[in-house]
């Protein structure tokens, strides 16, 4: 397992897909989707080493509630997952006229997002409680400048 793991993060408006990849060989070790938020359907599946498992987000889940259970259940499985993250990457919808290609995410990008999110309306708002539950669950990224759209 190389030490450069990317955690991927597509939020959308009712759902949230994920993925951990290999940046230098695009090996996939972990992917899933969460979906049904606000519903009391709320789930979330997963495959991981070849095993396929799903579990119930509890009713009225959303963005939150997956991203915690991604941390706290799913990576808890393989610890070692997480401590070879080097970047969280998140696919916005749009950018707007500004952000046309990838950059790393800081306040200015954060303000940008929301400032196109007329644009994407289902979309953005949910790209950014994605960004801000990334960030809070993995501030050592953060810090080293590794949250990127």
């Amino acid at each position: 397992m190389s030490s450069k793991l990317v955690l991927v993060l597509n939020c959308g408006s009712s759902s949230l897909k994920f993925a951990i990849i290999d940046a230098v060989n695009g090996e996939e070790y972990l992917s899933g989707l969460a979906e049904c938020f606000h519903l009391p359907e709320a789930r979330i599946k997963w495959k991981m080493d070849g095993n396929k498992q799903e579990a119930a987000l509890g009713a009225g889940a959303a963005h939150s509630e997956a991203l915690n259970f991604i941390v706290n259940t799913i990576l808890a499985q393989k610890p070692e997952l997480s401590a070879q993250l080097t970047a969280i990457g998140h696919r916005i919808v749009h950018g707007g006229e500004k952000y046309t290609s990838s950059v790393v995410i800081d306040e200015s990008v954060i303000q940008g997002i929301k400032d196109a999110a007329s644009f994407a309306p289902l979309h953005n708002p949910a790209h950014l409680i994605g960004i801000e539950e990334a960030l809070k669950s993995f501030p050592q990224l953060k810090d080293k400048k590794r949250c990127c759209i």
